[in-house]
């Protein structure tokens, strides 16, 4: 329900068609997946309605927030049986309105999901039988459309938008994209599933306002593999590269803990964010800094980014534009990620906080302004996937008010102290990406040899191996040594470079453990940094035993209270 204080001048009545999938889920739980030929016994077992279609429609229905005079209404195909009756009466009881005569396909069973869940390690296996929303056709789809866009159910409706997945036939899907197109609606594609191979054509691309893929959707459409997915920098490349191919007014990627990135033409309205010469801007979207629930743990993650899509078409449809949109959706999905299950799991108008009201939207009409949480990006000159992931998971804060992405850069070879290479390649990397971007070296320094090999360390290792290195100290009455991580930072080409250190100390011993991580195998932490107990080197140690005293955690650790002491005083 809206809240008395908006008046309906400021919210434009709009309505919401999803036009899609409709399925049974079929879900079994067991302590493990059965391996071909295996009878396992479960311990659970649920059927619940889903469908990337139904979820979306009920994600938009039941947060409320669309003219009740014009609702959220789906399009789409069940069987004539039972689940197909359970699935249309689920739609209906969280107030999305359809046709039920015209959402029966005659001989054909209603879509099913058969989800195996191991509970072990959260994996699963699904298969999908269509089923009947393979028969949803072209000519019903334009039929429905017609009736709501510009029959006797279109109303007084100032503005339509119209939701559209991949989950039914591709011709279909694209119909309803094109109809929606000529008669005037927003239209949304979230290409979900992308099928192996398949593209966007100009025809697609010509019939779509926005496009809201993931990260693997994404490389689908841009013709990478699932093993090649990239992030930051190649996701932002990719999104622009979707949008000069002609969608019409943004393309946003969700990133599930990350929030979203919008890539948008200029002359679509919102907050400064990051903008290039070509005409497009990049912005970084997070839940509301003030939603309630952020504290709470991640219980299931299914169906999330169905609640982002459903809610951001309901928003839209009521003249928001699309960062606050974008934003208040992040919210949404993020609430619905506390508890278990999709269509379940969504948040209903009397338990939205009052950040994800329209009320707060319009604020600015009494003098106060809606706050946009945009995240700024920070780049990570690395083009090793694995430590971006670590480096985010370091970084990672409920309060973080950045984006950390990466971008592989060839730098030269720089001669000098620690200090003076770390500062000097920060600054030639941030001349050329020209951005916010931090790096990281690494070094090894032995008391013995005044500070060498330090940053030469990988050389070093390579040339002498691990007993090398040990002789390297034959005749000096010092085996002591420490462990640095650098970071520097720089806010942007021409700024000065900020330095963040850490250090543990230890000791250079014969080598013991594993001798597959560089020269972790002949450095043993003092007894100061490792407590009483076995002494070890890093490679004998569990990676908790690592972290505990790692030189790398502890500059992470400044920089990242240094990011967030500036995001304060920027507030």
């Amino acid at each position: 329900m809206l809240a008395e204080d908006v008046s309906s001048d400021v919210l434009p009545p709009g309505k919401v068609i999803v036009v899609g999938s409709l399925n049974q889920d079929l879900t079994t739980y067991a302590p493990s997946l059965p391996s071909p030929g295996q009878t396992i016994l479960g311990t659970d077992f649920i059927i619940t309605a889903g469908g990337k279609g139904a979820n979306q429609a009920v994600a938009a229905s039941s947060i409320g927030v669309v003219d009740e005079t014009q609702g959220v209404h789906m399009i789409g195909r069940v069987g004539d049986d039972d689940m197909g009756h359970r699935i249309l009466s689920k739609l209906l009881s969280n107030g999305v309105k359809l046709n039920e005569s015209n959402s029966r396909a005659k001989g054909v069973h209603t879509g099913v999901a058969s989800i195996n869940v191991d509970t072990t390690s959260g994996q699963n296996t699904i298969v999908v039988a269509p089923g009947a929303n393979m028969h949803l056709g072209k000519e019903e789809v334009e039929t429905s459309m017609m009736d709501l866009l510009s029959g006797s159910d279109g109303g007084n409706c100032e503005r339509a938008v119209v939701l559209v997945q991949l989950e039914i036939a591709p011709e279909t899907a694209l119909h309803a994209l094109q109809s929606a197109s000529k008669l005037g609606a927003l239209t949304i594609l979230n290409p979900a599933p992308a099928p192996k191979g398949w593209r966007l054509t100009n025809e697609w691309y010509s019939s779509i306002d926005i496009l809201i893929p993931n990260e693997t959707e994404l490389a689908s459409l841009c013709g990478l593999s699932s093993c090649e997915l990239v992030t930051g920098e190649g996701e932002e490349a990719m999104a622009k590269a979707l949008l000069e191919k002609g969608v019409r007014q943004g393309v946003i990627v969700t990133l599930g803990a990350r929030g979203a990135m919008i890539v948008k033409k200029n002359e679509v309205s919102g907050p400064s964010g990051t903008e290039s010469d070509d005409g497009i801007q990049t912005i970084m979207i997070s839940e509301p800094v003030d939603l309630p629930c952020k504290s709470e743990p991640v219980v299931d993650a299914v169906g999330a980014g169905d609640a982002f899509c459903g809610a951001l078409a309901a928003y839209l449809s009521r003249g928001i534009d699309l960062d606050k949109a974008a934003c208040m959706s992040c919210g949404v999905a993020s609430m619905s990620v506390r508890k278990r299950g999709a269509q379940e799991s969504y948040p209903h108008a009397d338990e939205l906080p009052d950040c994800l009201r329209l009320e707060s939207v319009f604020r600015g009409e009494r003098g106060q302004e809606y706050q946009i949480p945009t995240r700024k990006k920070i780049t990570f000159v690395t083009g090793n996937k694995n430590k971006l992931a670590e480096v985010q998971r370091l970084l990672s804060a409920s309060s973080f008010a950045f984006d950390i992405d990466n971008f592989k850069l060839d730098l030269p070879e720089l001669q000098g102290s620690p200090q003076d290479i770390a500062r000097e390649k920060c600054k030639i990397a941030s001349q050329q990406i020209k951005a916010a971007v931090f790096t990281e070296d690494t070094c090894l320094c032995f008391y013995g040899l005044n500070g060498l090999p330090g940053p030469y360390i990988k050389w070093f290792l390579n040339s002498l191996g691990h007993d090398g290195l040990n002789k390297l100290l034959c005749g000096f009455n010092n085996d002591r040594a420490y462990a640095q991580t650098i970071i520097a930072y720089s806010p942007g080409p021409g700024e000065e470079v900020q330095l963040f250190e850490g250090r543990t100390e230890g000791w250079i011993v014969p080598a013991r453990g594993s001798k597959d991580f560089g020269w972790d195998p002949i450095f043993e932490p003092t007894e100061e940094e490792q407590g009483s107990g076995e002494r070890k080197t890093y490679a004998e140690m569990t990676t908790d035993e690592k972290n505990a005293m790692s030189h790398r955690g502890r500059a992470f650790h400044k920089f990242r209270e240094y990011l967030l002491l500036t995001s304060e005083n920027s507030k």
